[in-house]
């Protein structure tokens, strides 16, 4: 797949389900990949992706001065997407959730990106802890709602682990999800404390690994979170490597990608 041509959506309506973290680590696996990359961020309420400074985010602010959402906003990074050549991602908010399907749905952006050579996906992170029922029917609904659009599940293990197989039914029944992502559940006392260090101080892999005046980022935990890094990228190049065709408005085909997630 050439990456170049896509574009990616980080998408769920419940706050605090690991949103900012997808799109941070999805941003740094894209530029690893890829010389240069559209990054936005549309959160009207909490930028935490415009927060880093290893990484050039544009920081769009979406309410008008009614503080409600003007989605003729996302027409500015829409429209530079499809005049380039770079990929692009875009970290949504929980409060611009509903507007920003709806201008998809209404300016029927799948079918333009589509007709100028271009793959969309959405991304949705849902986790296993109180607000399961409330991540997984978001992903229903995404899945649904844009049956033309591939659509990539984020397992957060942070609040807990997918004991019960809850992902098992979308897998089997919506034919356009593209695959699986998991950030597994990590040590408490070393892995998880490296990992939320890093994301509090909006740092990418590439800062701490070039970190020297931080003790709390030692050669041990350099080395922990190289781990994690390479555990990601690798679910990432697993769905991504496949050369998967266009998605038709009616009839989607995603079993290469299931079987490579």
């Amino acid at each position: 797949m050439v990456l170049k041509h896509t574009a990616h959506f980080v998408m769920q309506s419940k706050g605090g389900a690991g949103k900012s973290v997808v799109s941070a680590l999805l941003a740094q696996y894209l530029l690893e990949h890829e010389e240069d990359l559209i990054l936005v961020d549309t959160d009207p309420s909490n930028k935490t992706l415009g927060s880093y400074q290893g990484l050039n985010v544009q920081k769009i602010e979406v309410l008008n001065k009614n503080k409600l959402v003007d989605q003729s906003k996302f027409d500015t990074f829409m429209n530079e997407f499809l005049a380039s050549d770079k990929p692009m991602l875009v970290d949504t908010g929980s409060g611009d959730f509903l507007a920003i399907n709806s201008y998809i749905f209404k300016n029927e952006i799948p079918t333009i990106f589509r007709d100028s050579g271009k793959q969309m996906f959405i991304h949705v992170p849902v986790n296993f802890g109180q607000s399961k029922d409330e991540t997984l029917k978001c992903l229903h609904d995404i899945a649904i709602n844009h049956q033309n659009i591939y659509v990539v599940i984020w397992e957060n293990e942070f609040f807990g682990e997918n004991n019960d197989d809850a992902l098992a039914p979308f897998l089997k029944k919506l034919e356009n999800i593209a695959g699986v992502v998991k950030i597994r559940e990590m040590n408490p006392d070393t892995e998880e404390q490296d990992f939320s260090r890093m994301l509090q101080q909006s740092l990418t892999f590439d800062e701490v690994r070039t970190k020297t005046d931080d003790p709390k980022f030692g050669f041990i935990q350099k080395t922990r979170l190289e781990r994690i890094r390479k555990e990601i990228w690798a679910q990432l190049d697993n769905l991504f490597v496949a050369d998967i065709d266009h998605p038709s408005d009616k009839n989607i085909k995603v079993e290469a990608s299931k079987a490579k997630s």
